[in-house]
């Protein structure tokens, strides 16, 4: 018998009896036709999967749907992710859920009107445009002011399964998957490299870990060298219900970040498989993925070791919930009533048919105030033991070697409905949601955003409240992060104002392809994107912006925090630059700090060694 019929004979057997094919590489297929599309298996201690894709030009192998928790139902509704179940049947990465999402009518007319990133671009992603075609540039201009459109529109989308909208599965509450984006050189060869954990925005309430977010363009920029890794988590009342029951009753408040925080440590347990490197990853995030980074920079009061030591947090989102006993506690007996399950407890709600609990929550969120949509991260007195600008200011923050801070240079502006322009009651009312009536927190914000007229900084009530949410929803979170860590570790922050500026627009730079044709009304972006991607890439490589950014890109200075920020990296329509921040100031932010000390003053929150003076509610 020749070498070669040896050869032939062996791998027969090896097929004939189910053992693994082997490459020269070491690595493992299920079968000869799975080694012949280039597909091996990651063998984890639970569960087997074989990659679900293989890009030959790129050289990179995505092993999608790898499941990382039990599913969260019954039970395990409300309750922190338990370790996924033993599988022997290998793994195809066709097997997923996206996590259920609602889409108030609040949301689509912010992504319809240019908000949110690519959300309405079929092209990024995104699902609008699949629904309307050419009509999205007319319906977008129209719906503000038109509540029959309204209806209209949002019947379509109540016929429409986000979850495949997006380009992901079918939505289902079995959703706690990741998938795992891996250079080819990696995973033959023998070398660690970084990791690029990314948590995706959408309010807390809507995203997935699909679509938009496919790593597989930021891989290729790295040159094949970081692993990327994106996780499902809970969302809505799934993921945030909150208030003083949930925790009795043996719940627990934000699960979705306990999920967020299961991804990282499947990462730390699993990521070497891959020849990632756990000791090296960094945590990426834009709104509500970047306000969630903000929160586990000081889960446990920044007491426990960090799960990642490198971040790039983008127009971090947080709307403050400090009263566990009251507000919180009250939308949780709210969602109990509108489900069936009126003084019945978690219980019932764990047995509750997913359609019931569903329509309760989307009714919650319809009625949210304007710019906040019903559930999102709360104060549990455990995870989260008070607001998180107030742990950063008070020092309780867990350690970082480096970071980047970004905001958009418009984060507000597709949050505030038009219609209010002369609404001279809807910015008081609006306060009065948020803070309470009785609290003297509302007048004081009235007082340092005045009423349209003379002496006053805005033209209408649509201004003003523009100002409010651009500071105390977004920028403002971006200050205290880079006044609590600069001088700590290498801080850098930029203003993105690429296009309109608008808030999610980075995204289209973060996740820039350039496989596909330039934007049309920005043809300067196929040049501009790599060197923005890059900035990030060398971050997340290196610790330095600077080390590996493109040749002609100015140096990104780490950041000086004075009553304005200075040494910013200014991204916008100009290409690239460095100034001083034009959106927020020492004092600006300052006095939101003061709101938010106050509102937790006023419910007795003040954790030990976590408190801030506030001179609105002394």
């Amino acid at each position: 018998m020749t070498l070669l019929s040896a050869l032939l004979l062996a791998a027969s057997l090896s097929l004939a009896t189910g053992s693994p094919v082997v490459d020269e590489h070491g690595l493992e297929y299920h079968t000869h036709e799975a080694r012949q599309a280039n597909l091996p298996l990651l063998k984890l201690p639970y569960a087997t999967y074989q990659a679900a894709e293989y890009r030959v030009k790129d050289d990179i192998y995505t092993f999608r749907n790898i499941r990382y928790a039990a599913p969260p139902v019954g039970p395990l509704r409300w309750a922190k992710p338990a370790p996924p179940p033993n599988s022997t049947t290998i793994q195809k990465g066709d097997a997923g859920g996206t996590c259920f999402q609602s889409m108030p009518a609040s949301m689509l007319t912010v992504a319809l009107t240019g908000g949110l990133g690519g959300l309405a671009s079929s092209g990024d992603g995104g699902f609008l445009e699949s629904l309307m075609g050419a009509a999205l540039p007319l319906v977008g201009g129209l719906l503000q002011g038109s509540p029959a459109l309204t209806q209209f529109v949002m019947g379509q989308v109540a016929k429409t399964d986000l979850g495949k909208a997006m380009g992901g599965a079918a939505s289902s509450e079995d959703c706690l998957f990741l998938d795992v984006v891996v250079p080819g050189k990696v995973l033959r060869g023998k070398e660690k490299v970084p990791v690029v954990n990314w948590i995706y925005g959408g309010a807390y309430i809507v995203g997935s870990k699909d679509g938009m977010y496919d790593g597989n363009p930021l891989v290729r920029q790295s040159n094949g060298s970081v692993v990327y890794v994106v996780g499902n988590y809970r969302l809505g009342a799934f993921g945030f219900l909150g208030g003083r029951t949930v925790a009795k009753s043996g719940g627990t408040p934000n699960a979705g970040f306990w999920d967020q925080r299961a991804v990282l440590q499947w990462i730390q347990q699993h990521i070497h498989l891959v020849n990632g490197d756990s000791s090296n990853v960094s945590l990426w995030g834009e709104s509500a993925g970047a306000g969630s980074i903000l929160h586990h920079l000081v889960a446990f009061g920044g007491k426990e070791k960090p799960l990642f030591n490198k971040a790039v947090i983008q127009s971090p989102a947080n709307n403050p919930q400090p009263d566990i006993d009251g507000a919180l506690e009250e939308q949780y007996r709210r969602f109990e009533d509108l489900a069936g399950c009126k003084g019945q407890g978690l219980a019932c709600l764990r047995a509750k048919d997913v359609t019931a609990l569903r329509a309760a929550a989307d009714k919650i969120i319809a009625e949210a105030p304007v710019g906040q949509f019903g559930f999102g991260p709360a104060v549990d007195s455990t995870l989260i033991r008070q607001l998180p600008d107030l742990e950063l200011a008070s020092g309780n923050h867990v350690p970082l070697t480096s970071l980047i801070i970004t905001h958009v240079s418009d984060e507000a502006s597709a949050f505030v409905p038009s219609t209010i322009k002369t609404n001279t009651t809807f910015f008081r009312s609006t306060l009065d949601e948020t803070y309470g009536r009785r609290s003297p927190i509302p007048a004081a914000v009235e007082k340092r955003y005045p009423p349209p007229g003379p002496g006053s900084p805005y033209a209408d009530q649509v201004a003003r409240m523009q100002a409010v949410m651009q500071a105390g929803f977004f920028a403002c979170h971006a200050w205290t992060l880079a006044a609590a860590y600069a001088g700590k570790a290498k801080t850098y922050v930029a203003v993105y104002g690429r296009g309109s500026g608008k808030h999610g627009m980075d995204i289209k730079a973060d996740f820039f392809n350039s496989s596909k044709p330039a934007p049309r009304d920005d043809p300067g972006f196929m040049e501009f994107a790599p060197k923005y991607q890059d900035y990030l890439l060398s971050h997340a490589r290196t610790g330095d912006p600077n080390k590996l950014r493109q040749a002609g890109s100015p140096e990104w200075p780490v950041v000086t925090v004075g009553e304005k920020m200075t040494n910013v990296l200014e991204a916008g329509n100009k290409g690239f630059a460095v100034g001083s921040d034009p959106v927020v100031s020492k004092e600006e932010c300052g006095f939101w700090v003061d709101v938010w000390a106050g509102a937790t003053k006023a419910v007795k929150g003040v954790p030990a060694g976590g408190a801030v003076a506030s001179s609105i509610v002394p």
